[in-house]
């Protein structure tokens, strides 16, 4: 039977300037130590990737077009690979919102699938997104080696779904600043296909 097999590795960006707050579409910065972490990451991690798939936000963009330039690699931003939106919460201390008696912050951990932040976006809404973008990536891009650069968040999403876990395993995934999966996929003439998480790297560096 004809196979096609896709190598999708996803990390990470690093530590972002702002602190400890809920970052989604708040656009922050890598500090020095956040550059740092995605560059020793992809060390522990080699591999001869083809293309390398971004995030718009600068935390993702700056280091996969610092890559793309290192390894002369096609880059390719696809905005559908941006973080949750978290609204009206957006860029506030974590701290301050557990604090909050009306705040149901902790839900994004107890009952991921039904959180939507005020004003934001639905986690199923993200995930959603997510998985139509890894399908665009799949047909695209079939036979290749992938790096995505993008967000906590949707890796969880992303893998929650592809591993076929509880919603609430999706928050158990160790994915710290530059948090490594990699997927093999195999992809058959008859529309079947088969995943592998491969690889995972979520030691903290």
């Amino acid at each position: 039977m004809c196979r096609i097999v896709t190598r999708v590795d996803v990390i990470r960006h690093g530590e972002p300037e702002g602190g400890n707050v809920l970052r989604g579409r708040t656009d922050h910065k890598l500090t020095p130590i956040g550059e740092g972490q995605f560059r020793t990451r992809l060390e522990r991690n080699p591999a001869e990737w083809q293309r390398i798939v971004s995030s718009p936000l600068q935390r993702c963009a700056a280091s996969a077009r610092w890559l793309a330039n290192e390894k002369q690699l096609p880059l390719v931003i696809d905005g559908s690979w941006v973080e949750i939106d978290y609204g009206e919460w957006e860029n506030r201390p974590m701290a301050e919102l557990m604090q909050d008696g009306e705040s149901h912050i902790a839900q994004l951990w107890t009952d991921p699938m039904n959180f939507c932040a005020p004003a934001g976006e639905p986690v199923p809404e993200l995930q959603a997104r997510v998985i139509a973008a890894w399908e665009h990536t799949l047909q695209e891009y079939a036979g290749e080696h992938l790096l995505i650069v993008s967000h906590g968040g949707v890796m969880r999403v992303l893998a929650q779904h592809l591993l076929e876990l509880a919603p609430q395993a999706m928050n158990r995934l160790g994915i710290p600043y530059a948090g490594f999966m990699r997927f093999t996929i195999e992809q058959y003439a008859d529309g079947s296909r088969w995943v592998t998480l491969a690889g995972l790297d979520g030691e903290e560096i």
